[in-house]
């Protein structure tokens, strides 16, 4: 290669073409979302998310195999959001009742995405293939639940017992409220602020201490 044919580092090509590339995969993951919510994982095809996206089906197969990774991809975009927001909230108050919340306002505030995960099943297409939650670089940041659980039974303001088995207590829980508002909203449910303290405060308290006298404390 001669001098003259040499690759400028310092081109601004390069840069603005991964930034074009960024643009355009995020322009199909916000297309797929929509239509995995509105459609179902069975009725969305790489062609119709080609055709909500504005661009040809050969562009999305250089950024996804097929649209089982494109949701994986949705997914683990949305538990990165989620753990960073778990994190922040429990790194200013390290109190259960205050995380469980943080959890469950965070699907309310997104109930498009909670039903883009929790109402589709993960279906590996091929035995190898494994699932979401065994692969997932997110989902480890839930272990901010066994950390509370067990400076909480430090603190002794709950019971001695196993942390993952507690947290998934919590989660099976929370997910119940989280369900029932987003996907009943016309249940007389009440007020929901109230709701969510209340089952929260009654799951934490649930896990209290028992005094000899038989009194919960915590």
């Amino acid at each position: 290669m001669t001098r003259g044919m040499g690759v400028d580092k310092t081109s601004p090509q390069g840069p603005r073409r991964r930034r074009k590339a960024e643009e355009s995969r995020e322009v199909i993951l916000r297309a797929a979302r929509d239509l995995f919510v509105s459609e179902g994982y069975a009725g969305v095809s790489m062609r119709k998310v080609a055709e909500r996206a504005g661009c040809a089906p050969a562009t999305i197969y250089s950024f996804f195999s097929g649209k089982r990774q494109i949701l994986h991809r949705i997914w683990e975009e949305v538990f990165e959001d989620l753990v960073n927001e778990l994190d922040s909230g429990y790194a200013r108050e390290a109190d259960l009742e205050t995380l469980c919340l943080t959890y469950i306002d965070f699907w309310l505030a997104r109930p498009d995405d909670y039903r883009a995960i929790f109402m589709m099943e993960d279906r590996p297409q091929v035995s190898d293939e494994g699932y979401f939650v065994d692969n997932s670089p997110s989902l480890p940041g839930l272990d901010i639940f066994c950390t509370a659980l067990t400076e909480a039974q430090e603190r002794g303001e709950i019971e001695p017992g196993d942390p993952l088995e507690m947290r998934s207590v919590l989660l099976c829980s929370m997910h119940g409220v989280a369900l029932g508002l987003i996907t009943i909203p016309e249940y007389a449910w009440g007020d929901a602020t109230r709701l969510k303290s209340n089952t929260v405060r009654a799951l934490v308290r649930g896990m209290g201490r028992t005094d000899r006298d038989g009194s919960r404390t915590g």
